[in-house]
């Protein structure tokens, strides 16, 4: 009887690869964020830990119709007021240097469903996998200067993790 093939690392455990969900709690990291308008302020981070392997999205690369990664971002202000401009998320070395923006886009876009997950904005996998220590920082550019609150926005972004 043939033994199926099993997906191992150099170390011979075990890795496996989901699909996972970074919200505001991982990427906001203050209960209010002061934005002025017309320049990217950051809003928070969320930092690789040890053993994962992470990049954002999920799904095919190859069109973004047949991708099953979506994001959903709704920033707004107290009491509950929506604030359009540009979010920006962006990944970092260890050391604090920009490796590149993985995604931008208009609030007004990835806005419009935040339930309804066949409306959103699709997000394939990325290509550039971030490990420990290394982290993806979230950034927004209102078109008025506003403050952000935590428990008033929304932010739903697929990742895809790997155990290693």
């Amino acid at each position: 009887m043939a033994e199926c093939p099993v997906n191992t690392n150099s170390m011979n455990k075990l890795v496996g690869t989901y699909r996972s969900t970074l919200t505001k709690n991982d990427l906001i990291g203050g209960a209010t964020v002061v934005c002025t308008a017309g320049q990217f302020t950051r809003l928070g981070e969320y930092r690789i830990l040890a053993g994962d392997l992470v990049v954002i999205g999920f799904g095919d690369c190859g069109c973004q119709d047949d991708s099953v990664g979506r994001v959903s971002v709704l920033m707004q202000t107290a009491p509950a007021t929506p604030t359009n401009g540009v979010i920006r998320i962006s990944s970092m070395t260890a050391n604090d240097r920009p490796y590149s923006i993985v995604f931008e886009c208009r609030t007004e876009i990835i806005s419009t469903n935040l339930t309804d997950r066949t409306k959103q904005l699709p997000l394939p996998m990325d290509d550039l996998w971030l490990s420990q220590d290394k982290r993806y920082e979230l950034s927004f550019n209102p078109d008025a200067t506003s403050t952000i609150t935590l428990a008033d926005s929304t932010v739903f972004v697929d990742i895809t993790k790997e155990d290693v």
